[in-house]
């Protein structure tokens, strides 16, 4: 076996992908039609499909997630066998995901790259022989997809190659012509901006373009570009708005954002506000609390801030470990029968019985309390009862999905430990570009280690561990973080049953536990 090929084999195999997988267990996503690849690839796909008109030869181009955006073929015979393995559009194509093939392994080494039969790592593609050939944007130098002539293994003909490196020069013209297009129209789409708003602060960010007017530069740094670019990457809608975003500065703002044109950049009209954003606040209320969210979201320290002005008395569910379940209760029922307010954290740690006792101390208590969970619906009855008792819910949503807030968490954690260290533009980045799925708190080890290793000065992106170890390119997109989250949600629900959660979910138990490894579900 080539060398090549063996080693995507081992990358293969080290991910956990079994040759007898099928492409089906792979989720699909939505293509977005209007992107600049296809944009670009089109005209170049549609020359191709007339001169492969009638022959054995498929063409397939994936996007730089390795996803299949488009296929065309040369008999409809050929079609019904490459989509009865599973390759249709929206199909993942990383190694991960199908194995050693053209696209995958010309994706992971960024070469143009042949893979024939029994070279293929999964059992269900021998039958196929590929070329795959990288797309590479002549400006960014980044990948922007791959293009791929696909046929039964019979058919193999080696004038192929020359017509796929040619097609896919073609197409990296186009992407070059469409950059520079795109960027003239989000430059006057910038300028259209700024006379409307009469100078107030107006952004524009393209992949290789920065453009801000004066009063912009005024009120937003380099760190807020990136946060500002996160807000927007994974969505393919053309406009949007979000309403509370702390700027780099600590001044809270709004921020209307457009797409002008799809996958070139976007216009972001900034609103600085007078006053900080509301937050949920129920420090004033006398009705019981309820703060969930996934573990390390920020629980505790939100449920200090709601509670700071009542300053009631707290017991942690955690502490059942260390002392008996009738000396914690009786702790708390002290409290509660002196009409104390009280808080209790991370009740789903405390088992079923517990839970029910608790629900009776509270259910007749003449003080205020609240309650935190890592979990919005608890596995048991008892849990669920207890959660009930709360009129007021706040659900903390995991740091995945407000990425712009990461930079105000940074800057609150060093400012907690009085550190004079700043992190660069790129590191800031790096952290907005990770996933954390331990939130808040992964986030807070992240710093406070950086910030030990250096004190003062500029920590850098190499200076960090937790992102050095994934990059950004396996950053969650919005659908993944919605699967994770139903995932986990129901996981938590079914009580950690993996079969009770797939049946639920309407899934089989090893699509179930291949979604968990994808997902960083432990």
């Amino acid at each position: 076996m080539r060398e090549q090929i063996a080693l995507s084999w081992q990358r293969s195999a080290s991910s956990g992908l079994e040759p007898a997988h099928s492409l089906e267990q792979s989720a699909l996503r939505d293509v977005d039609r209007r992107s600049r690849l296809l944009a670009a690839a089109d005209p170049i796909l549609d020359r191709m499909e007339s001169m492969l008109d009638g022959s054995g030869y498929c063409v397939l181009l994936a996007d730089r997630d390795a996803r299949l955006v488009d296929l065309r073929f040369g008999t409809r015979t050929l079609r019904d066998v490459v989509f009865g393995v599973g390759a249709v559009v929206g199909r993942s194509f990383t190694e991960e995901a199908s194995g050693t093939n053209s696209i995958s392994t010309s994706f992971e080494l960024r070469k143009p790259l042949a893979v024939r039969g029994s070279e293929h790592y999964m059992e269900s593609m021998k039958g196929f022989s590929c070329y795959g050939h990288p797309l590479i944007h002549p400006i960014t130098k980044r990948i922007e997809g791959v293009l791929d002539i696909t046929f039964l293994e019979s058919e193999d003909n080696p004038l192929l190659q020359p017509m796929l490196a040619h097609s896919a020069q073609d197409i990296q013209g186009r992407l070059l012509e469409e950059t520079r297009s795109g960027e003239q129209r989000l430059f006057q789409a910038f300028q259209h901006a700024s006379a409307r708003r009469r100078g107030a602060p107006v952004v524009a960010i393209g992949d290789e373009l920065l453009l801000e007017n004066t009063s912009a530069a005024a009120v937003i740094d380099t760190v807020d570009h990136a946060a500002l670019r996160s807000l927007t990457d994974e969505s393919i809608r053309r406009s949007g708005v979000i309403d509370s975003v702390v700027l780099n500065s600590g001044a809270r703002a709004l921020v209307r954002w457009e797409r002008p044109v799809s996958g070139t950049g976007v216009v972001l009209e900034i609103d600085v506000l007078d006053e900080p954003a509301r937050r949920t606040s129920a420090a004033a209320t006398s009705q019981p609390l309820c703060v969930v969210g996934e573990p390390g979201t920020g629980k505790s320290t939100t449920l200090a801030r709601l509670t700071a002005a009542r300053a009631p008395r707290w017991f942690d569910a955690a502490d059942l470990v260390t002392t008996t379940p009738a000396a914690w209760l009786a702790s708390v029922e002290t409290q509660v029968t002196a009409g104390a307010d009280v808080v209790v954290k991370n009740i789903h740690l405390a088992d079923a019985p517990i839970a029910h006792r608790l629900h009776a101390l509270l259910k007749s208590a003449r003080g205020w309390f609240a309650l935190s969970s890592s979990i919005r619906d608890t596995s048991t009855a008892e849990h669920r009862q207890l959660l009930s008792l709360c009129t007021d819910t706040v659900e903390l949503a995991p740091l995945r999905s407000r990425r712009h807030e990461i930079p105000d968490l940074v800057r609150g954690m060093l400012a907690e430990i009085g550190s004079r260290a700043r992190f660069t533009p790129d590191a800031m980045r790096a952290l907005i570009d990770h996933d954390w799925p331990g939130n808040i708190g992964e986030l807070r080890d992240e710093v406070m280690g950086a910030a030990a290793r250096r004190s003062v000065g500029d920590i850098s992106e190499h200076d960090l561990v937790r992102p050095g170890a994934r990059g950004a390119s396996s950053r969650l997109t919005a659908l993944d973080a919605a699967m994770r989250d139903a995932i986990v949600h129901e996981l938590a629900r079914c009580g950690g049953n993996k079969a009770a959660t797939a049946d639920s979910l309407g899934i089989s138990r090893t699509t179930l536990y291949k979604r968990m490894k994808e997902l960083g579900i432990h």
